[in-house]
């Protein structure tokens, strides 16, 4: 690869690996530029409101390539393929997913046509367009089955490097990366899109992405989309403090606004070139922009990064493991780490018995206790016997998911249900755990490189558990020579030496000490061990574990596995922090202390204060909503009418204000979308089951008619199909017409119906306009309805100049919307 008046020259004969190489050196000597924006270039040349780029490519392949000729000629060192939504998934909604390989393979050869050796070809891959479960309804399988088409499709016509963009379902960012390495060993680039919270519209913040998409082999990590420059600066100021990792960016040029008809973006060449200089200094290796920006940027961009070369970022030592909504971190330099180990059904017989029932009762109760007791990762082992454990398993990690945010660790001897949780989990978890055996590495390992998982290895063998500190470091030399054998970095390997009771092997527990020091020394890993058996047949066990967790923190202990609901265990791991120098200023053990201190004056009630009850079957209620538990919700439900409460005052007491609750937490991002979407589906099931006993005439029954469509040319229906489960649930009779929906249908459809309510949605700027018409045409024809609109490229003041009634930023802020406008349609 060699430098050609300014461009960059691609040697064809270069395997995927090679060319991944010298791109990668290439990134060290300078910034390298990627194009701009395709749609609008391509509206220019004729593509439709609502057409996909890919089916104009397939008439107009001419005119693809003269928007990459001019992004070539304005300096830009690679182009994006115009494959943005060629995963069959994303081209079903057009009637092409079965002339997947056709398209990616004519993008493909389109773009270097272009490219003319001169710049490199990106293969690039979009989102499916639907959200996974929890959120939407595409299984884990689904989403990788559709982009390993797109891939086998890709590697045949072999680019020079292969980026995902534009993500903001961590899930969906998985099946991607999973897609691409099982297929393509050559440059990854891996963006997700954050919003101006810099978190992404689902709720992950850029160092869980960073964690997750790492751990699965993407070479360069970045965002693109959504915002302006400005917005996506601290994003990019965090991940250059976070990885050493080459990193990414393609902003917007600013947010879209609708002038005249036309859309325009407020952000000029100058001032965007101007504010992409710093994100140099941030720690980017690569920029280029995105929606909005044209040839016109990525030249004026090209001559003001001219000289600007990156900085160099050493990789952090930091093991992590992470959520969908936060990362935790283990060093010798932080606070301790706690493995909760109560999601268990070992010697629990209540426990087991439920798991062989199908109930999770206890799985969500132990999840949200060990999280607020203080737990940083949650063990799952759900083994009990005669039960169907990969079931199990798939169900209780979605579980916790959905109460929890902590990372999580999978604990079971079955290789099956590992990989059905893994295929569930939305972020990176730990795998709990391989042992010095052959067949349990070649068992296990794969999917930890597969899934990008961290794994626990156990130092046992068919002998059983060593009694000698050299016995124990030969086993763990064994696992870890078996993660090296499969490129599993040391940070992600956690080696358990095992501690023995000291009722029946005192010497043992001085040895599992050693054994701690030892291996971190010499392998690098983290250490973990389990306290419970230190004590077993001992009187006083509580004091034996502490003295034991005090012992071993110093020895080096990085993750004990504990049962965090032991206060008196949790303030000695306080302590040794403060005490070894990892807790600095005291501020968590002080937090913490005054936390206690005011639980045991809560403790204490004042002499004439009566005794505080417990819950109420309502209150219970209410929290089940605000939970998301939808396991536990009709039964609690039962209870209230059992009490005698009226279905309607169940509705209006403790339903509607459980769904506000959640609307409050969404608005302080105490919730995100997951949490929404899990609260409105369990507050669904409780008014489904209350609907049929609530009088028709009563006004909770339906509180207003609501037609709600995507409007003609737009394909994108995630957020109307949010916003009609949160109607739905708040007592609205909801018809929904789907999307691409023409505009006389729309005002058919609401005239038919008597809507009290239409509500409009469009995520493109090209289709806003569609919005306007049928404002027009529903006016018109003298409908009494009041009309909503929403979608990320509108806003209150577009919505006030078409003429609509009202605005929703969101799902959550509709329904307070929604209310108004019915209100004021009924009165008029």
């Amino acid at each position: 690869m060699i430098s050609q008046d300014g461009h960059i020259a691609v040697e064809s004969h270069l395997s995927p690996k090679e060319r991944k190489k010298e791109i990668l050196s290439r990134m060290r000597e300078r910034v390298l530029l990627l194009d701009g924006g395709m749609g609008s270039l391509l509206q220019i040349r004729g593509l439709k409101a609502g057409q996909a780029p890919e089916q104009f490519m397939l008439e107009h392949p001419e005119k693809v390539e003269q928007v990459h000729s001019a992004y070539v000629e304005a300096g830009a060192d690679m182009v994006l393929t115009n494959t943005f939504g060629a995963s069959p998934l994303k081209l079903r909604d057009h009637g092409l997913e079965n002339r997947t390989e056709e398209i990616n393979r004519l993008a493909i050869r389109t773009a270097r046509k272009a490219a003319k050796g001169r710049a490199l070809v990106l293969a690039d891959i979009g989102p499916s367009g639907q959200f996974l479960k929890p959120i939407g309804s595409l299984n884990f399988d689904s989403a990788f089955a559709s982009f390993e088409k797109q891939v086998e499709a890709i590697v045949k016509e072999r680019p020079d490097a292969i980026i995902m963009e534009t993500i903001s379902d961590l899930r969906e960012a998985r099946a991607i990366a999973m897609a691409v390495r099982k297929h393509f060993d050559g440059l990854f680039i891996a963006q997700m899109t954050f919003t101006e919270d810099g978190t992404t519209v689902t709720g992950t913040d850029p160092l869980s992405a960073l964690c997750v998409l790492e751990s699965l082999g993407i070479d360069v990590f970045g965002a693109n989309c959504s915002v302006g420059p400005e917005q996506l600066l601290p994003v990019i100021e965090t991940l250059g403090k976070r990885t050493g990792i080459p990193i990414s960016v393609e902003p917007n040029a600013g947010m879209p606004e609708l002038v005249g008809g036309e859309t325009c973006y407020p952000t000029t060449p100058e001032r965007f070139a101007g504010i992409c200089t710093a994100f140099v200094s941030a720690g980017a290796n690569i920029i280029g922009g995105c929606c909005g920006t044209t040839p016109e940027f990525i030249k004026v961009l090209k001559n003001a990064l001219n000289g600007l070369k990156p900085v160099s970022r050493e990789e952090p030592l930091t093991s992590r493991l992470a959520g969908r909504f936060m990362t935790m971190e283990v060093a010798d330099h932080l606070p301790v780490k706690i493995i909760g180990e109560r999601i268990n059904p070992t010697a629990r017989k209540k426990f087991s018995l439920e798991l062989k029932e199908g109930v999770l009762t206890s799985v969500r109760k132990e999840a949200v206790r060990q999280e607020k007791a203080g737990a940083s990762i949650l063990d799952i082992n759900v083994g009990a016997i005669g039960v169907n454990e990969p079931e199990l398993m798939r169900r209780a990690v979605n579980l916790v998911q959905e109460c929890s945010r902590l990372p999580l660790s999978l604990d079971s001897s079955d290789e099956a249900a590992i990989e059905a949780g893994l295929k569930e989990v939305a972020g990176k978890c730990l795998i709990n755990s391989v042992n010095g055996e052959k067949q349990k590495l070649d068992a296990v390992l794969p999917l930890v490189k597969e899934y990008g998982a961290a794994v626990l290895g156990l130092t046992l063998d068919g002998e059983g558990i060593p009694d000698t500190v050299e016995k124990r470091i030969e086993i763990a030399s064994r696992i870890i020579e078996a993660t090296d054998g499969y490129s599993i970095p040391r940070k992600d390997v956690y080696i358990d030496p095992l501690c023995l009771t000291v009722s029946t092997l005192q010497d043992q527990a001085i040895n599992s000490l050693k054994a701690v020091e030892e291996i971190k020394k010499r392998f690098g890993v983290r250490t973990v061990l389990g306290l419970s058996n230190i004590s077993f047949g001992m009187p006083e066990r509580s004091v034996i574990n502490r003295v034991f967790l005090s012992m071993a923190l110093q020895s080096g202990l990085d993750v004990p596995i504990v049962n965090p609901l032991n206060s008196e265990l949790m303030r000695e791991i306080r302590a040794s922090d403060l005490l070894l120098g990892k807790d600095r200023g005291g501020k968590i053990y002080i937090m913490k202390a005054a936390e206690r201190a005011d639980r045991d004056s809560d403790k204490k009630p004042a002499p004439h204060k009566p005794k505080i009850s417990s819950k109420s079957p309502g209150d219970v209620l209410f929290e089940d909503v605000v939970d998301g538990d939808r396991e536990n919700i009709l039964g609690h439900l039962d209870a209230v009418l059992a009490a005698g409460e009226l279905p309607q005052s169940i509705n209006e007491k403790h339903l509607i204000p459980a769904l506000l609750e959640v609307g409050r937490r969404f608005d302080k991002k105490e919730f995100y979308l997951p949490q929404v979407i899990l609260a409105a589906e369990a507050m669904k099931l409780a008014f489904e089951k209350i609907k049929p006993l609530i009088p028709k005439e009563n006004p909770a029954f339906v509180r207003g008619k609501v037609i709600l469509a995507t409007v003609k040319g737009d394909v994108h229906d995630i957020g109307k199909n949010i916003v009609s489960a949160i109607l739905e649930t708040h007592g609205y009779q909801v018809t929904d017409l789907g999307k691409n929906v023409e505009s006389e249908e729309i005002v058919k459809r609401t005239l038919e119906e008597d809507a009290d309510l239409l509500g409009l949605s469009a995520l493109m700027t090209t289709t806003m306009t569609e919005m306007e018409m049928v404002v027009k045409q529903l006016k018109k024809k003298g409908a009494r309805a009041g009309i909503i609109i929403g979608g990320a490229v509108t806003t209150r003041a577009f919505a006030e100049s078409i003429g609509a009634d009202g605005y929703a930023q969101d799902a959550m802020s509709a329904v307070p919307e929604v209310n108004k406008i019915i209100e004021k349609v009924r009165r008029a």
